[in-house]
């Protein structure tokens, strides 16, 4: 990586973060519903140009989608009602059925400009987008939500960080060199040990501020190492998908990092693992 791109990429990383960390106290408000909409709007535009289905009758369903999902998660931001959990539950399902079936029927009477393959992997794709976007959301209207939130960007941060610092520097033994050849194990541990570092600093800015709340420490030790595990295979998977396509990027949006999701694939990732952690296992219920 030429220095002057090493600079581009470290100013757009700092400019990403004084954007999105003043976002983190505005978990209550409509503003993270809006900025992940964003992020998944653009998110899914990339990856439907990545596909080579950038066609406006797949693009405007798709964003139509991406609104309703963030829409319907929050109604009483706007004035309206909240959906039940089952009911949301099932217009999401509702929703992703009826985007999948449409792909497919493409590719049964439009054969020529659509293969089953492609519209098959791209529709599951934007749905993955779409949740990774969403379940911070949903997250924040969860008990205590609010407190786990910042957990999913603090893993892909301190990992990313943490992990380029070490592999620099240490990295001797590739981890994936047929998808990502600059990365290593080396650098994957170190991330691993950046996030750790990075839940207990978070951990003890909390007890400071709120004391009342008692943290699981095992726990939250137990989930910063799977959540770097995660980001780093969120990371490693988006790299999969570019080579699979043939791209080096998935957009220029972002100077230095490329597109909005080489920069956010490992949020992804994580912020779906860690609503489930919170919703399914509770990993994280000492916030």
């Amino acid at each position: 990586m030429m220095k002057n791109e090493k600079t581009k990429r470290v100013i757009s990383g700092i400019a990403i973060i004084i954007i999105t960390f003043p976002i983190l106290f505005f978990t209550n408000t409509p503003v993270i519903t809006v900025y992940m909409l964003f992020v998944a709007a653009v998110g899914i535009y990339e990856l439907l140009l990545c596909c080579k289905l950038d066609k406006w009758y797949i693009l405007v369903p798709a964003e139509i989608i991406a609104f309703a999902a963030h829409f319907i998660c929050r109604l009483r931001l706007f004035g309206l009602q909240d959906l039940d959990q089952n009911t949301l539950l099932l217009a999401y399902v509702f929703m992703a059925g009826v985007f999948i079936l449409y792909l497919f029927a493409l590719a049964v009477f439009i054969p020529d400009k659509h293969n089953i393959e492609t519209n098959g992997f791209a529709g599951l794709m934007c749905l993955y987008v779409l949740g990774g976007t969403v379940a911070p959301v949903m997250l924040c209207e969860l008990p205590n939500g609010e407190f786990d939130f910042p957990l999913i960007f603090i893993s892909a941060w301190m990992t990313d960080l943490f992990a380029y610092a070490i592999g620099s520097k240490l990295g001797k033994h590739k981890l994936c060199p047929t998808i990502s050849p600059k990365k290593s194990i080396e650098g994957a541990i170190g991330g691993i040990i950046g996030n750790i570092v990075g839940f207990a600093i978070y951990t003890i800015v909390l007890a400071i501020f709120f004391p009342q709340i008692k943290p699981n420490y095992a726990a939250l030790i137990i989930s910063a190492i799977v959540l770097s595990v995660v980001s780093q295979l969120g990371d490693l998977f988006m790299s999969l998908v570019k080579r699979k396509f043939g791209i080096k990027d998935f957009g220029k949006i972002i100077p230095g990092h490329g597109g909005i999701l080489d920069r956010f694939d490992s949020i992804t990732a994580v912020s779906v693992t860690i609503f489930i952690f919170y919703s399914v296992f509770r990993f994280t219920r000492g916030f």
